[in-house]
């Protein structure tokens, strides 16, 4: 390795710009982030002659310029030979006395990659530019030592592979266990030997009957109206035995009201602590609950506080995908200040004879899942929803409350064990991606590239004084730019409704430059304009 030359990266690498002539949109290539490699990108519509697109072929090196440094670069497959990319996804003929593979693994080795981000310029959306990375210095031994080389690591990959394909399968063994756990629990299989201890508990039938009358008391006081009755549970609709003592019975026997929130128009970042925030469907996982991450209100002044979300609440989504639909959770300490249900979340005030958290299981567990899918409805999978009325219907095995917090223990023990197995599959996990770091280094060496702009020269340039025009203070970007036109960064954050926050302002000309397409980067530097 001492005696390996050292070459500019620019030196093997040109870049390819032949272009298509006949764009097709079902040959586009995609680069995944996290260095999951260059596949075909699902067909999407897109406007006519609005990206010029470029021909790529097997064998050259690709990456996104905006995604580098998060791993979004590989080596083009033979079946994707001849699909397209624009120039945000450049591709690169790689000179003969190099193998394509060398270039990759100069870029994984020492997740060297993930330092490339200092190197992104922009406004907005920025982007590390093909001259860049040319500057960066690569050892270039013959390619007779880079075979020998690539082949050491060919034979490191193919192990590692195999170790991850097995804490891959421990995973799915966990996550399968889980479910089991759940399952068990409410056909009351994790409590039998309980049961035979405890012989003399009261019956669930008598729990509904205490449910029942604290319902009927709510409503002569006026505090919650009175529900229309669902039908009587049959036969038929009952998908498993449950032990003797147990009862079932649907959800709306068991809880007093459900209360949805609402959908004010947000802003998809988060913004000052203090402000109200709306929560995020994601925000709800099954039996977790992550309060940070919501919608933001652009309001100081909120309209519906009734709506707030509290510690203790028994949280349900009844939107989105497969994986969203009926999530439920209870809220606990780690709830924000400030933060509210949105109109695809629901708040469900339980009896207090009946143990949340025994609920909260039940309805997560694999029996309600598959219920809640099948009667989500529904033009795609991609969208799913389900009515207060099939939430209310679902069939739960009741047990006794003793029982019931018997049931919980249980769990809490079963899926700590599960928690502590998921940490050593983690830790398995790192060590074997540093033990591939470390062949790669072992065998790659390192350039020591210094990620520094050369040529330059650190000059105290005079402060820029902000000009911008009061009648357009607080606006959308959009309208500033309609009103200013063509405009500095600088002078529109001022003059934008985040005038404070920096981050906000970057997150929503980021959203305005690359999904909305209405703004872009001018000629000018560090100017903007309207597309």
């Amino acid at each position: 390795m001492k005696d390996w030359k050292t070459v500019k990266l620019g030196s093997l690498l040109t870049e390819s710009k032949i272009v298509s002539e006949k764009p097709n949109a079902d040959k586009r290539i995609s680069v995944r982030l996290n260095i999951q490699g260059v596949e075909k990108r699902p067909l999407a519509k897109e406007k006519k002659g609005a990206t010029k697109y470029f021909i790529r072929k097997a064998g050259q090196f690709i990456y996104g310029k905006q995604n580098l440094h998060k791993g979004a670069f590989g080596i083009v497959p033979q079946e994707l030979d001849g699909f397209e990319s624009s120039s945000d996804i450049p591709a690169f003929d790689i000179d003969k006395s190099c193998y394509p593979e060398w270039v990759f693994y100069f870029f994984k080795k020492g997740a060297f990659y993930l330092k490339l981000e200092s190197l992104a310029k922009g406004v907005g959306s920025k982007r590390i530019h093909p001259k860049q990375i040319f500057e960066l210095d690569i050892f270039l031994p013959s390619k007779e030592e880079q075979r020998k080389v690539l082949d050491e690591i060919e034979k490191a990959e193919i192990k590692n592979q195999e170790l991850i394909k097995e804490i891959e399968s421990q995973e799915e063994n966990i996550t399968r266990l889980r479910e089991s756990i759940l399952q068990d629990a409410v056909q009351g299989k994790l409590t039998k030997d309980w049961r035979q201890h405890n012989p003399n508990i009261v019956p669930a039938s008598d729990l509904l009957k205490k449910i029942k009358r604290e319902k009927e008391k709510l409503v002569e006081e006026k505090i919650i109206k009175k529900e229309k009755p669902l039908p009587q549970i049959n036969k038929d609709e009952i998908p498993f035995e449950i032990p003797e003592k147990w009862k079932w019975c649907r959800f709306q026997d068991l809880y007093n009201y459900i209360e949805a929130g609402k959908s004010p128009k947000c802003h998809p970042y988060p913004a000052n602590k203090d402000q109200w925030g709306v929560i995020k469907i994601s925000a709800i996982s099954w039996g977790a609950f992550n309060g940070n991450e919501n919608k933001m209100l652009p309001l100081n002044q909120v309209p519906f506080i009734d709506k707030e979300i509290k510690t203790g609440d028994f949280i349900l989504t009844r939107a989105n995908t497969r994986e969203l639909i009926a999530r439920s959770v209870i809220v606990g300490e780690n709830v924000r200040d400030k933060l509210l249900l949105n109109d695809k979340t629901l708040r469900i005030s339980i009896s207090k004879f009946v143990n949340k958290e025994f609920l909260n299981f039940s309805n997560i567990s694999p029996y309600a899942r598959e219920y809640y899918f099948n009667m989500a409805s529904g033009t795609s999978e991609s969208m799913k929803n389900i009515s207060r009325l099939e939430i209310s219907s679902i069939l739960i095995p009741l047990p006794p409350i003793n029982e019931q917090i018997e049931i919980v223990r249980k769990i809490n023990q079963l899926q700590a064990n599960c928690n502590n197995l998921e940490k050593e599959i983690i830790s398995s996990k790192a060590n074997s991606e540093m033990l591939i770091q470390s062949v790669l280094s072992n065998l790659l060496g390192d350039e020591n590239n210094v990620l520094s702009h050369k040529n330059s020269v650190t000059k105290e340039k005079p402060s820029r004084q902000v000009k911008y025009n009061s009648k357009t203070l607080l606006m959308d970007l959009v309208k500033i730019l309609k009103e200013n036109g063509k405009t500095h960064a600088e002078d529109l954050w001022k003059m934008s409704k985040y005038p404070d926050d920096i981050d906000a302002f970057y997150a929503e000309l980021k959203l305005q430059i690359e999904q909305m397409k209405t703004i872009k980067e001018s000629d000018k530097k560090g100017y903007l304009e309207l597309v």
